[in-house]
């Protein structure tokens, strides 16, 4: 029975991050030797499915996908979910926020883009000078914005949204004030799904995150749970420990508050494979 290797890509997959390609070589040969042995892999992901694809030419092996926490998925190259945020709901919503925490922006994906910036008050010139630097020295692993209330506006009518990321600035302040603020938007909008990651709070579908994206997978393809293992690094991939906590490992360098939720701890992924390839096949292998 084929085994199942869940993983997500900041911090994980991507640790440590390259010059010229996202995933380091060992843990492609560790995915490539993965699925070679008759075993899949689904990136789970909060980034678009225009990125992901793009990781196709570096694993050269047929992979699944789930983008934007779950809200698209792919298995055997087909379209299995395909979920938006209801247009109605996720303008009033934001109206709220704004009025409420006063975000500095959002972000947000669509099926036309895979991210357009919205100034949600006066940013300043110095902040995007500061803001495109980072996205400069992000390499291989930037994604394409624009920079534009309008066209922000005018997808947010379209009601095509996968995903909306809120920003409220740098520092380890806003890190610990995103994380407390998801339980709250939690409590508040429980038709919608919230999750965090470092400096942001993410919005995508209700029933659309990480852990309950992977059941339905498993559903969909008739696969046992207890043949899935997961792996991640922050707030978004708890959702995965929980829902499939015997199979899960966590990134050493992951927050205490996030590791406490994984049962393994791994350094990188493609130490994975003392736990989920047997000694003798790799002997055999050799022979």
């Amino acid at each position: 029975m084929a085994k199942i290797l869940a993983t997500d890509l900041d911090g994980t997959l991507f640790y440590p991050k390259q010059k010229k390609k996202c995933i380091p070589a060992k843990n492609v040969k560790f995915l490539q030797r993965w699925i070679d042995e008759g075993n899949k892999v689904i990136l789970c992901t909060s980034r678009s499915q225009q990125f992901v694809k793009r990781l196709e030419k570096e694993i050269e092996r047929p992979f699944d996908l789930m983008t934007c926490n779950t809200a698209h998925i792919i298995a055997g190259g087909k379209v299995i979910k395909d979920q938006l945020i209801p247009g109605d709901d996720l303008r009033k919503i934001l109206n709220i926020i704004d009025k409420k925490y006063r975000p500095i922006a959002y972000l947000m994906t669509t099926k036309n883009y895979p991210c357009i910036i919205k100034n949600n008050r006066a940013m300043g010139k110095m902040l995007m000078f500061f803001y495109h630097m980072w996205y400069l020295k992000q390499g291989m692993y930037r994604e394409p914005y624009v920079l534009s209330n309008k066209l922000f506006r005018e997808e947010l009518a379209t009601g095509e949204v996968y995903k909306v990321m809120i920003f409220f600035g740098f520092g380890h302040n806003k890190k610990k004030f995103t994380k407390d603020l998801n339980k709250i938007l939690f409590k508040e909008f429980p038709d919608l799904e919230f999750s965090w990651v470092g400096n942001v709070n993410e919005i995508t579908p209700k029933g659309c995150n990480k852990g309950k994206g992977l059941q339905y997978y498993c559903e969909h393809e008739h696969i046992d749970p207890k043949d899935v293992y997961v792996i991640g690094d922050s707030g978004n991939d708890i959702s995965m420990f929980n829902a499939f906590k015997d199979n899960s490992f966590v990134m050493s360098h992951a927050s205490k508050v996030v590791k406490k939720y994984a049962k393994y701890e791994v350094s990188n992924v493609h130490g994975l494979e003392k736990f989920l390839l047997p000694k003798e096949k790799k002997t055999n292998e050799s022979n």
